[in-house]
């Protein structure tokens, strides 16, 4: 497989000279081709381990994206009920009824909310009155309601 390396003659993230790959291959005592694979090596390691770039590369390339939140490996009915959530402009359309009293949110808010979440029967005004806790409630108080 071939590969055109377009040089610039200056440095910055995306560019750099032809100079610096002569200095790399000398300096390993290889040639420019293994000069450029040794780089290119360096900087999948460190995007590796540096910036998560595996788990990211996983989302990009096998998550499906719902209404701005993407999902990697899940239940395609999930996916169906969220889609039809966002497009129906269902409060917090990425809940599921089972989840809508069990999830991290609903320990941010207090006992009395918590409970008037349950006391609703119908799941869409669970999601209303939980979207609406949620914007009432101050970043402290959660952090209080969270303790608690």
């Amino acid at each position: 497989m071939n590969l055109i390396v377009r040089f610039s003659n200056t440095v910055s993230r995306f560019e750099t000279t032809h100079q610096r790959l002569k200095d790399i291959a000398e300096f390993l005592g290889v040639s420019q081709n293994k000069a450029a694979a040794y780089a290119i090596n360096q900087a999948w390691e460190r995007l590796a381990a540096d910036e998560e770039m595996l788990e990211a590369l996983e989302f990009k390339r096998n998550g499906v994206k719902v209404g701005g939140i993407t999902y990697l490996h899940t239940d395609p009915a999930f996916l169906d009920r969220v889609r039809e959530r966002v497009s129906n402009r269902v409060p917090l359309p990425h809940d599921d009824d089972d989840s809508l009293e069990n999830d991290l949110l609903f320990r941010f808010l207090s006992k009395e909310q918590q409970a008037a979440i349950r006391a609703a029967s119908d799941p869409d005004e669970k999601r209303r009155l939980k979207a609406r806790f949620l914007k009432e409630t101050s970043p402290e108080a959660a952090a209080d309601n969270f303790l608690d």
